[in-house]
């Protein structure tokens, strides 16, 4: 499980089972980041948190003040509301109502990274105390790098809403074993390395002139079967894939058609590798004069409006998790999730 989902779940199972709170979590980001920009993303007028973790190792979080007023509300009164969010100092009774929901999602969190490589990294931390500003966390700051999370929050359907950013430091000691006979000697390096791969919608023919005449805003009319042939490239050359453009969670995602793969138990095939995906029904690269000029339109338009969701994708933006409660136990009810990370085997949480 990618750690964007796996802290999407943490949350909201958290909320659920604490307090039967809907939360969903939008748009998790993940960076890395040294001293000086930690202290950057600090917001001054989030609620900051220190977290004490394994060995003496610190991290931090901070919460928007909508968020702490949602997680007031709903240990005080039951409910969240909509009333405007008192702008106040904070106490450390507004830390204090956050522990719970932070304890449980740190909890998850590493949990649901079982067998991922950063897990080592992420475990063991636990609610510490209100810090007064980003200059207190400056002077605790003793990691040479950093792992910034950051999620937008939703409470109770959108009454609430804030940004959650957590920051955990890099344990070069805290890294897993490599199980023997497997190789991990490269293991970082190979880790930093980039790896592109280039999704075409398709292609349009038109005079050099105007192909150069283009500028960023410029829409190019493309007909609605585009969405069903979309190409994987992995680099030059013929695709090396293709699909269906839709949407899951609010991110763009291609459902792969090709190349097959025979279901266990088939006979004298093999999966195609190459140049030979023509024979699924891929389409190829169109060949032209030269004075016509082939776009990945993919990479041109920035925002494609209204893309239709996947089969079997169609609860949008919501964690299934907090959307069935406890009976879900943590199951996904859909087998695929475009987190681009394919290793999604059930995990069992107990409340």
């Amino acid at each position: 499980m990618s750690p964007a989902k796996a802290l999407r779940r943490a949350l909201s199972r958290s909320a659920d089972v604490l307090w039967d709170l809907a939360l969903v979590a939008h748009a998790v980001e993940q960076d890395h980041l040294d001293q000086d920009g930690v202290v950057a993303q600090l917001p001054s007028e989030a609620l900051l948190l220190l977290l004490d973790g394994p060995d003496g190792v610190v991290g931090f979080v901070t919460l928007d003040r909508d968020l702490v007023t949602g997680l007031t509300e709903v240990q005080t009164m039951l409910q969240v509301t909509q009333m405007p969010a008192e702008p106040r100092p904070f106490t450390a009774t507004d830390a204090a109502m956050t522990a719970p929901l932070l304890d449980a999602m740190l909890e998850r969190f590493a949990r649901f990274l079982e067998d991922h490589p950063l897990r080592a990294q992420v475990e063991g931390f636990r609610f510490g105390a209100m810090l007064e500003d980003a200059r207190a966390a400056g002077l605790l700051l003793d990691a040479p790098g950093y792992m910034m999370f950051r999620a937008m929050l939703d409470l109770a359907l959108g009454r609430r809403r804030g940004e959650l950013r957590l920051f955990l430091p890099e344990r070069p000691g805290a890294r897993r074993s490599t199980p023997a006979g497997q190789p991990g000697t490269h293991e970082r390096k190979m880790v930093l390395l980039p790896a592109q791969m280039r999704a075409d919608l398709g292609s349009l023919r038109m005079p050099l002139k105007r192909a150069q005449a283009l500028r960023p805003g410029d829409l190019l009319p493309l007909p609605p079967e585009v969405l069903d042939g979309v190409t994987l490239h992995a680099g030059p050359g013929a695709p090396v894939a293709g699909g269906r453009l839709g949407q899951v969670n609010g991110m763009r995602a291609v459902r792969l058609s090709w190349p097959h793969v025979p279901a266990q138990g088939d006979v004298g095939t093999e999966p195609s590798r190459g140049p030979a995906v023509g024979a699924f029904g891929a389409p190829q690269a169109p060949a032209g004069p030269a004075a016509t000029e082939e776009f990945g339109l993919a990479e041109m338009a920035s925002d494609l409006p209204d893309l239709p969701d996947l089969p079997g994708s169609d609860a949008g933006d919501v964690d299934f998790a907090a959307s069935f409660g406890a009976e879900a136990q943590d199951e996904d009810p859909v087998a695929m999730d475009f987190d681009f990370d394919f290793s999604a085997a059930p995990i069992d949480d107990e409340e």
